[in-house]
């Protein structure tokens, strides 16, 4: 009975797993309010994704821990500035990426 329980349990487990779904997140549907609230998703994680969208508009393969935190600061200066911008403009307007 004991081994039936914890097969059981067991069993619970791997379906609840399963069930789990990655979210899926449109950076270009962000807006800075939001990227400051980290309502969407978690700021310290967009701020790394940004950090690589940065630097793959620029080419460069390098991360840097004052880079990442240079991009943090300028992009929510300008965001706390004009909270219903969207992230990817801030992104633009602050660190003139994409052009």
């Amino acid at each position: 009975m004991r081994g039936l329980c914890i097969a059981i349990i067991a069993l619970g487990a791997v379906v609840a797993a399963g069930n789990a779904s990655a979210q899926i997140v449109d950076v270009a549907t962000i807006s800075c309010k939001d990227y400051l609230a980290g309502t969407v998703v978690r700021r310290d994680y967009l701020t790394l994704w940004l950090s690589g969208y940065y630097n793959g508009t620029r080419n460069d393969t390098i991360v840097q821990t004052n880079t990442v935190q240079t991009i943090a600061d300028k992009v929510g200066t300008y965001c706390r500035s004009n909270l219903d911008s969207g992230l990817m403009d801030a992104v633009e307007k602050a660190l003139g990426a994409g052009k």
